[in-house]
């Protein structure tokens, strides 16, 4: 007998947690199918969390989710209730969209899926767009603020947009648009470098593992944000600091045959700056951007999940 394939109708990262343990959001690799919702740890676990659909309700706006943007809640047939957070408005919708087509319907079973297939399409979606709006020109010569922020996926806007308002929170204006333009200008010319091939993606992989590890070490620190000062997370957010200026030596060395000094310098000052202890201490003592640093850490969150191939 042929073994019957399951339609996967969306699945990606989604921030996941029980009504019972709002204080307990996790991110989770999900698939949606007719009927059911399947969430993984990863997206190549085996293991799974399955909530039927045929006889949920979800809730597009719920109250549960308080302040925290991008949510909806499933309550299934037995009134437990479960919550999902997208990192975009753009995630949100699309995920709205098909769940509401996938509710009401019997649960067609356990999607089929090729862990190596997802885990290159979810590597390479956000690059591929970016690229596909670059040309040689804009690369290699000056462009405005605005002209480059039309370069970047929706993804990276407002993972930028969300860094933006914490420096010029704890900071000011000058800064916050002093290392928007740099990080723009940064990421544009990579992603021109890489799809010229004079970049391989097998060369990023020390930059990659340093920002893994900084961003890992500022999400095990904002759990405890407005609960310990920074003073007692000096260790974490060191550790943090530390990591990020070995992903800035690696970028520099690999980037000075490609870029004009000036460019490197552009690169030196935003890491110098982003992931220096001082910035650390201010964001983690000021508690009245945690929508936004909430946000930022869940964005680096979904970069840790997705892993690259070397």
């Amino acid at each position: 007998m042929e073994a019957i394939t399951i339609e996967i109708n969306q699945e990606g990262i989604l921030d996941f947690v029980k009504k019972s343990s709002l204080s307990k959001w996790k991110n989770r690799y999900v698939r949606l199918v007719d009927g059911g919702i399947y969430i993984y740890k990863t997206d190549k676990d085996e293991d799974f969390k399955c909530i039927d659909l045929e006889f949920s309700v979800l809730d597009s706006n719920p109250k549960e989710a308080g302040n925290r943007p991008n949510t909806f809640l499933i309550r299934d047939s037995h009134n437990k209730a479960f919550l999902f957070s997208a990192n975009t408005s753009q995630e949100y919708n699309k995920w709205l969209e098909n769940v509401k087509r996938s509710t009401g319907k019997k649960n067609s079973g356990c999607p089929t899926f090729d862990s190596v297939i997802v885990k290159r399409e979810g590597r390479n979606d956000i690059m591929f767009r970016a690229k596909k709006n670059i040309s040689g020109k804009i690369a290699s010569s000056g462009v405005g603020k605005s002209g480059l922020k039309k370069l970047i996926p929706e993804e990276g806007r407002e993972l930028i947009g969300s860094v933006k308002k914490i420096i010029k929170r704890v900071s000011n204006e000058e800064k916050a648009n002093e290392m928007e333009k740099n990080i723009l200008k940064i990421l544009i010319k990579v992603f021109f470098y890489i799809d010229s091939k004079a970049i391989q993606i097998s060369d990023l992989a020390k930059v990659d593992r340093a920002l893994r590890d900084g961003f890992n070490h500022l999400d095990r620190a904002f759990r405890y944000y407005g609960v310990k000062k920074a003073a007692d997370l000096v260790v974490i957010l060191e550790k943090a600091s530390t990591a990020l200026k070995e992903a800035e030596q690696e970028t520099v060395t690999l980037l000075t045959p490609f870029f004009r000094p000036h460019n490197i310098q552009l690169i030196r000052n935003t890491f110098a700056f982003l992931g220096s202890l001082d910035f650390f201490t201010k964001v983690w003592d000021d508690l009245e951007i945690e929508d936004d640093l909430f946000l930022l850490i869940s964005a680096l969150n979904k970069y840790t999940q997705i892993e690259l191939i070397y």
